[in-house]
C-alpha cells in the first residue's frame, strides 16, 4: 500500500480520530458519512489511526479519565470498516496508528494489557487475525489534500526533506523493539508516536507536503480539540472523551484553508453527538 494517501480536490471529507475499539462511535461517524454522501453525492471518510485496542472493563470499574464507557470491539470495528471500504471503493480511508502498527511490524503496545497485540489476536483466532492484518496493511501513513490539509496519527514532528521520505518509510521489522526505541526511528517514530510538535517543526513538515495545517489525534483532549500555533489541530473524536465533548472534522475539499485558524467551530469542527448532555449535568440528573 502507498504510504501517502492523496485525497481529491472536491467533495466533503469527514475526519475521525482515535476510536480504540468503540463500535458505537464508529457507527456514529459512518452515519455522518452516509449523510454527507446523501447530501452531496461526493464524500470521503478518513480515520487517522488507532481504531483498535480499547479497555476490557466493567462499567463499575471504569475511571472517569477514560471518558464515555464502552466495551472494546476492535475486531468488529475492523470487520465493519472492511465492509464499508468495499461498499464505497476509494472513498473510505484509514491511516496507521501506533496500535495498528503493532500488528503489521511495529512494537506491541501495552496500554490496557501487557501485550495488546497478542491479546487481540488471541481473541480473534488465527484466521480472523490474519484477515484483520490484511486490512491494516492497506492503511496509509499520511494523507494530504489540495485544500491544504495534512493528516497524521501522531503530531507532525517528523523531519523530512520531501514526500519521498514518507513514501519509502518501512513499517516492518520492529516487533521485538519497544515504543522507546521506535521514537528514535526517522519518520515513522514521530508520525506514529509523537504527542506534540514544536511550531517550527510542524510548519516545516506541513509545508514540505504542500499543506498549510495538520489534523491528528493520538493524544486525548478532554475538551474535544486543541489548536496549536498556525499549523496544528489535535482532535478527539472518541476515546477518552465524554460524548458532549467528542468532535470530528468536516472539510470542503474544494476550498483552500490558509491555516488551522480557518477551521471554525460549528462549520469544520463539529460535535459527534450534538444533543449529548455534559457529564456534570448527567451526574446531577
Amino acid at each position: 500500500m502507498a504510504r501517502v494517501l492523496h485525497l481529491p480536490a472536491r467533495g466533503r471529507l469527514i475526519v475521525c480520530t482515535d476510536l480504540q475499539g468503540c463500535l458505537r462511535d464508529f457507527h456514529r461517524i459512518v452515519e455522518l458519512f452516509d449523510e454527507a454522501m446523501a447530501e452531496t453525492g461526493d464524500a470521503h471518510l478518513l480515520f487517522t489511526g488507532d481504531l483498535i485496542h480499547g479497555p476490557h472493563l466493567d462499567e463499575q470499574d471504569w475511571p472517569d479519565f477514560l471518558g464515555e464507557y464502552y466495551r472494546d470491539a476492535s475486531g468488529e470495528v475492523i470487520d465493519e470498516l472492511a465492509v464499508l471500504m468495499a461498499r464505497h471503493p476509494g472513498r473510505v480511508h484509514a491511516l496507521v496508528g501506533n496500535h495498528e502498527h503493532g500488528h503489521i511490524g511495529g512494537p506491541h503496545t501495552a496500554k490496557f494489557a501487557a501485550d495488546e497485540v497478542a491479546v487481540l489476536e488471541h481473541l480473534l483466532g488465527p484466521e480472523h487475525a490474519e484477515r484483520m492484518r490484511a486490512v491494516l496493511r492497506e492503511f496509509a501513513l499520511v494523507a494530504i489534500a489540495p485544500c491544504g490539509a495534512v493528516f497524521t496519527h501522531g503530531a507532525p514532528a517528523a523531519t523530512i526533506a520531501s514526500i519521498r521520505d514518507i513514501e519509502e518509510a518501512r513499517l516492518d521489522g520492529f516487533e521485538a523493539g519497544s515504543p522507546i526505541d521506535i521514537l528514535d526511528t526517522p519518520v515513522i517514530g514521530a508520525i506514529l508516536w509523537a504527542r506534540s510538535a514544536e511550531p517550527d517543526v510542524a510548519a516545516r513538515f506541513v509545508r514540505t507536503l504542500g499543506g498549510t495545517f495538520c489534523v491528528y489525534g493520538h493524544d486525548v483532549i478532554p475538551e474535544g480539540f486543541e489548536i496549536i500555533g498556525d499549523e496544528q489541530i489535535v482532535v478527539s473524536t472518541s476515546f477518552g472523551v465524554f460524548d458532549a465533548n467528542k468532535v470530528y472534522v468536516s472539510l470542503d475539499l474544494a476550498a483552500r484553508y490558509r491555516s488551522v485558524h480557518d477551521l471554525r467551530v460549528g462549520h469544520e469542527i463539529l460535535p459527534l453527538y450534538p444533543d449529548a448532555r455534559p457529564q456534570r449535568e448527567r451526574a446531577h440528573g
